[in-house]
């Protein structure tokens, strides 16, 4: 009994493997009996289309120290970055940056004693005054984009001690008009 389910089961497996299989579209093609004697078979029309959904990585900056450099100012250097940025014909990201305290770095042992910044990218220089401006923009691209950020100090301090602010940067994606 084994040997003939068995066999059954080879026979039918073998069978399936054989037997054409057809594919029907969601078209039904129904000849027009006027068009008959034409040699020209009749057609019909499919939709194919598919959907990629926005991607990209933006990355910033974790920290930047500062070290001195001539006549008290002080700077650092990083940069912004992103890769594998796929979006929507006419679209960009747009990264801006923000500081609450104004572009003012505080002293850590008194944080009433305040030292003024500004950031730095390409042609954009972001101080209180355009807080929150574009530092970055980046299009669609399948190659890293780097943007340079610099950013030093606009007064020499009159206290020793550590000074901190944290930016914020915003990410955004932007249409063009």
């Amino acid at each position: 009994m084994k040997k003939f389910i068995s066999g059954l089961s080879a026979l039918l497996t073998a069978a399936m493997l054989i037997a054409p299989m057809s594919a029907f579209a969601d078209t039904t093609v129904i000849p027009d009996p006027d068009n008959m004697p034409n040699p020209k078979p009749p057609t019909a029309n499919t939709q194919v289309e598919f959907t990629v959904a926005p991607a990209y990585t933006v990355t910033i900056p974790a920290k930047v120290e500062l070290a001195e450099g001539e006549q008290g100012v002080y700077s650092g250097s990083d940069e912004i970055s992103s890769e594998t940025v796929l979006l929507e014909p006419n679209q960009s990201i747009s990264v801006t940056l923000t500081s609450d305290s104004g572009f003012k770095l505080a002293n850590e042992a008194d944080i009433t004693v305040k030292l003024g910044y500004k950031a730095e990218t390409g042609s954009v220089t972001v101080t209180a005054d355009n807080n929150g401006a574009v530092v970055a923009t980046f299009g669609t691209s399948k190659v890293e984009q780097i943007q340079p950020i610099t950013f030093t100090t606009t007064e020499t301090p009159d206290f020793a001690g550590k000074y901190s602010d944290t930016v914020i940067f915003g990410i955004s994606v932007k249409t063009a008009n």
